[in-house]
């Protein structure tokens, strides 16, 4: 069977994007109107946005609407800011701010998943040509873990993340290793400047890239990805970042703490390899042992703590009540049993898929290749096994493996004679071999074996509100106590600050919220007069409200649900919102 021609491969992953899109726009309709998102973090993407546009410093991420008056430094990159901030700015004289952030909310996800597609099929089509690579695109047009970081208001990095980190995978398999090495250390430096949350993957390519050098010789490969990581996030946090930037040392993003691994170990990895090129294996491994040193030392030196990860300095109530309970960054043993199903049920497929590959390999270098696309496979799923929202790339990772054995199968059921057997077994093939098969075929089993879907007793990451908050917007700009999840999207529809929310640059807002409603109300008031808050509000059908009031029956959360409010608080009527609202007294 003739492959396709690169025009039509084109033109086909063209509509089925199209075709995608329009789904996922009538999916999240119902949202965009009223500014409805997916995840707090979303809602703080929209603010940070607007707050650049409102005359914030480019370099200046904080906050300072969240346990004001200093804020809370973000971790974010400006990178994910700048395609919604054009196009805000684009369409603003046409339609006007309100409907020209929809708009952008709703486009900037779409044009991800454009990346997204497009880094599937190049993959595919370097490992197992574009036929293949028509399938597997199709194939991620059904992976829940990937759509749901694409879906219209999504404007949160992970999208960004997974259509990144797959291309970093196709420059793997770029046949001219210059080329390829240099779009890989590229897209590899952009993937971590949004989000040090890569770190892992990335090491595991560059690790295999390295391997690839000292087995088979690929040194020109590895020399173009090292010297181009190198110098690209040089320049990224060069342009990214403000004078100030050169000084801090955080841990949780790219910042002078790294430039030992990020930046020094792959710049000392391509000259020692220039040098080491024709003195033989012993030397090229002798240059990556002694770069990968220097890197790890440097970051020793100069920012030990990192080397405890980003959360190690949490205290333990924050771990417990915030961090412990936020199901993104949990490993799979401790997701509710549909995250499990969906998290784990495609991965092995593609696994399978690809070490079929790899032993059908008609040359070495085709063999070598699958057999690369194995081992990032391998990683990227143990990584999505410890932390749950490393799951869209597993996924992406997994779809050439599983389209060449999809077109293995179409293939021989393409020679069955009755053609309406083929048709049936080919629809059947492709749904049971595709992300939204498995796991509906693994949500069937378990929902049989274990009918209560979620056994984690974790509370979600989101709240929707449904209900009007113009009210609370109209009172006179204030500091308001509430709950951590609240936060995001109440800064973005109210002129009010707030005490904190759940981002782990602000551990005292994190701490001083949580003590406030599970301590007994003067602990609350104590707190509210010590830092200007004016009032208290609380989600009543909120699940942050009653993890709180569980957890300590005479706190305030649960003193406030039971209608028990201190006398220090007056309700505040909150007309045609479900929120409940209280003014301190004193």
């Amino acid at each position: 069977m003739a492959d396709l021609s690169p025009r039509r491969l084109i033109l086909g992953i063209a509509a089925l994007w199209a075709l995608a899109a329009t789904v996922l726009l009538a999916v999240a309709y119902s949202r965009i109107a009223p500014l409805e998102m997916w995840d707090p973090d979303d809602y703080l993407r929209l603010q940070q946005v607007r707050d650049w546009l409102g005359g914030q410093s480019f370099f200046d991420v904080t906050q300072y609407r969240i346990d004001p008056p200093h804020g809370v430094p973000m971790h974010w990159s400006r990178i994910v800011d700048l395609p919604i901030a054009g196009l805000i700015l684009l369409l603003q004289p046409l339609l006007g701010g309100a409907i020209a952030e929809r708009v952008a909310a709703s486009a900037v996800p779409l044009i991800t998943f454009a990346g997204t597609l497009s880094a599937v099929a190049l993959a595919t089509a370097r490992l197992a040509g574009r036929r293949a690579a028509l399938l597997a695109a199709t194939l991620a047009a059904t992976a829940p873990m990937i759509l749901f970081h694409v879906l219209p208001m999504r404007i949160d990095h992970h999208g960004w993340q997974t259509a990144l980190g797959l291309f970093a995978v196709a420059a793997c398999f770029d046949r001219r290793p210059l080329r390829g090495g240099t779009m890989g250390g590229i897209v590899t430096a952009l993937w971590l400047a949004i989000s040090l949350e890569a770190l892992p993957a990335a090491a595991a390519i560059a690790l295999l890239l390295a391997l690839r050098c000292l087995c088979w010789g690929e040194t020109e490969r590895l020399r173009a990805f090292a010297a181009a990581f190198g110098g690209a996030s040089l320049l990224l946090f060069a342009g990214f970042h403000g004078r100030a930037g050169w000084d801090q040392y955080w841990c949780d993003a790219v910042s002078p703490a790294w430039f030992g691994p990020l930046i020094v170990t792959p710049i000392a990895a391509a000259i020692g390899l220039r040098i080491a090129t024709r003195r033989g294996v012993g030397a090229r491994i002798a240059a990556l042992v002694l770069a990968g040193a220097l890197g790890v030392a440097l970051l020793a030196a100069t920012a030990p703590a990192c080397l405890a990860g980003p959360f190690a300095t949490l205290d333990p109530v924050s771990r417990h009540f915030w961090y412990d309970k936020v199901l993104e960054g949990l490993p799979v043993w401790r997701q509710p049993v549909d995250n499990v199903i969906m998290l784990i049920g495609f991965p092995p497929i593609g696994l399978a898929g690809t070490l079929a590959a790899w032993r059908a390999a008609r040359t070495s270098a085709e063999a070598r290749n699958w057999l690369t696309m194995a081992a990032i496979l391998a990683a990227a799923f143990a990584v999505a096994l410890l932390v749950q929202r490393a799951g869209g790339f597993a996924h992406g990772c997994a779809l050439p493996g599983t389209a060449w054995l999809l077109t293995r199968l179409l293939g021989k059921i393409d020679r069955w004679q009755r053609p309406p057997v083929r048709v049936l077994a080919s629809a059947a093939t492709f749904l049971m071999l595709s992300p939204i098969g498995t796991i509906a075929a693994g949500t069937l089993i378990m929902h049989r074996v274990a009918p209560v879907a979620n056994r984690s007793g974790l509370a979600p990451c989101c709240i929707a509100l449904n209900s009007s908050l113009d009210p609370l917007a109209r009172l006179p700009r204030s500091s308001i106590l509430t709950g951590l999840d609240l936060t995001p999207r109440l800064l973005v529809v109210t002129p009010h600050s707030y005490a904190g929310s759940g981002h782990h640059r602000g551990p005292q807002g994190i701490r001083r919220v949580i003590l406030a409603f599970t301590q007994p109300p003067e602990v609350a008031h104590r707190i509210m007069v010590a830092h200007g808050m004016t009032y208290v509000l609380i989600d009543p059908n909120g699940t942050e409200a009653s993890l709180y009031a569980g957890a300590a029956r005479n706190g305030l959360a649960a003193r406030l649900l039971h209608g028990e409010a201190p006398e220090w608080l007056e309700p505040v009527p909150l007309e045609g919102s479900t929120l409940r609202l209280w003014q301190r007294r004193s």
